[in-house]
């Protein structure tokens, strides 16, 4: 090789370094962008995570075509999303709404695009605490917001339910429900950083942060309440599995044990009395009997549209002018009057979600990514918190639907579950001088 070569080829490695940065950080502002633009739900905010993370994944190829190769430590996870992402798209254009169709596919491929793209682009310390950096500012954006709004100040070009913010808080959301199911994603990262590093500089504010999440959670008055305090604890199971495999499986088993006495207490008269006194402590204001029947009266929409469409669905974005056709008429039911007299936007369950509007294949897809992105993670924070707020949103999935129809948890929480990875070996012939004690992703 002559010096040319030598030099060409290092002007190439340099500029293929600086493509791959700069796609990293397009994607640190789709994860910031999703739930700070009012939950990217409404019309700016949608179309702008849709461009963010097309930019994102369009900056990935050229950064991934300068270098002449793909790292990708999860390959089957990368396939059975990009069939996922093929099977929306396909979907998408054969919908009865095709614009809208077309738009929640740019949707589904900013949340899943972008979670490719971290996937393959951090790979080292400093691309990870880069990305763990752009999730922890978004979340202290998005709680200052919250309690700005506690004190009356309103952000300007928002949309606010009406009364809301007199009474709960919303944060950077429109549904307070939605911004307690984004505070799924603040508290599991914050807790895992916490448990995961070193006492340094960042601790307070971290420590500020994940109490700043559960405060204003405990104002939302939704029903994720319960699920981001215990995506708070979840992290310990992951901390324990990192550290003493043994102890990781008797937390897990025991947390599962748990899962089941509450289950079977809820089914009593006792339990659900109990549960009302302890919801209300925490400010949920709806009953569980409440509760369960409005979720009965909607989810009768899913599993009719189901029905019609079992195994291709209905295609992505079509739910809301569809569900309509498969309501009975109003009765003097109290929770069927709710569902029936009322415009409802989303199936609220995940499962019945993706179900209805993607079908069987659609859903066996995306739960095959899901499953196959656990493989080759690491230990490093992002990893762990993908692993601690996985369950927790799959329990949610069960009566909400913040990984299928709110854009801007999706965004994050995919990152997260998907785009998490193992840093690279550092060569041994190379020693990597230690990192300060603050910023250690791989204590």
């Amino acid at each position: 090789m002559t010096p040319t070569d030598t030099t060409a080829s290092t002007l190439r490695a340099r500029v293929a370094r600086s493509a791959e940065w700069l796609a990293l950080l397009a994607a640190c502002l789709t994860i910031a962008w999703g739930p700070l633009a009012q939950g990217s739900a409404f019309g700016w905010g949608f179309s702008g995570l849709i461009l963010l993370g097309s930019v994102t994944v369009a900056l990935t190829l050229i950064a991934t075509g300068l270098r002449g190769r793909l790292d990708l430590p999860n390959p089957l996870m990368t396939l059975s999303a990009l069939a996922f992402l093929g099977w929306v798209w396909f979907s998408a254009s054969g919908a009865p709404d095709r614009l809208e169709g077309l738009r929640w596919a740019g949707i589904w491929t900013a949340a899943i695009g972008t979670a490719l793209s971290v996937h393959a682009l951090a790979r080292t310390h400093a691309r990870q605490q880069t990305v763990l950096t752009a999730f922890l500012l978004t979340g202290g954006a998005a709680i200052t917001l919250a309690l700005l709004q506690g004190q009356g100040h309103l952000i300007p070009g928002f949309t606010y339910l009406d009364g809301v913010p007199e009474k709960i808080l919303t944060g950077p959301y429109f549904h307070p429900s939605h911004y307690s199911g984004y505070l799924i994603t603040v508290a599991a990262l914050t807790s895992t950083v916490l448990l995961n590093t070193r006492p340094g500089w960042h601790t307070l504010p971290v420590l500020a942060l994940a109490a700043g999440a559960q405060y204003t959670n405990l104002f939302t008055d939704g029903s994720s309440i319960p699920a981001a305090m215990l995506a708070a604890g979840v992290p310990v199971i992951v901390w324990a599995w990192k550290h003493r495999p043994w102890a990781g499986l008797t937390l897990s088993a025991a947390a599962l044990a748990a899962a089941a006495w509450v289950v079977i207490t809820l089914t009593t008269p006792a339990g659900q009395a109990q549960f009302d006194t302890y919801s209300k402590q925490i400010g949920i204001s709806q009953s569980f009997e409440t509760f369960i029947e409005v979720r009965k009266a909607i989810h009768r929409f899913g599993t009719a549209l189901i029905e019609t469409q079992p195994i291709t669905g209905i295609a992505p974005g079509q739910w809301a002018t569809e569900f309509q056709t498969v309501r009975a008429p109003v009765t003097d039911h109290p929770f069927r009057q709710y569902a029936d007299g009322q415009y409802v936007n989303y199936a609220h369950s995940d499962y019945l979600m993706v179900a209805v509007e993607l079908g069987l294949i659609g859903a066996a897809l995306l739960s095959v990514t899901l499953l196959v992105g656990l493989l080759g993670r690491g230990w490093t924070p992002l990893a762990m918190t993908g692993a601690a707020a996985l369950p927790v949103y799959l329990f949610t999935g069960l009566y909400d639907s913040h990984l299928s129809a709110i854009p801007g948890t999706m965004i994050g929480a995919y990152v997260l579950i998907l785009g998490a990875r193992a840093l690279r070996p550092v060569p041994p012939t190379r020693p990597e001088a230690p990192a300060p004690a603050s910023v250690d992703l791989n204590f």
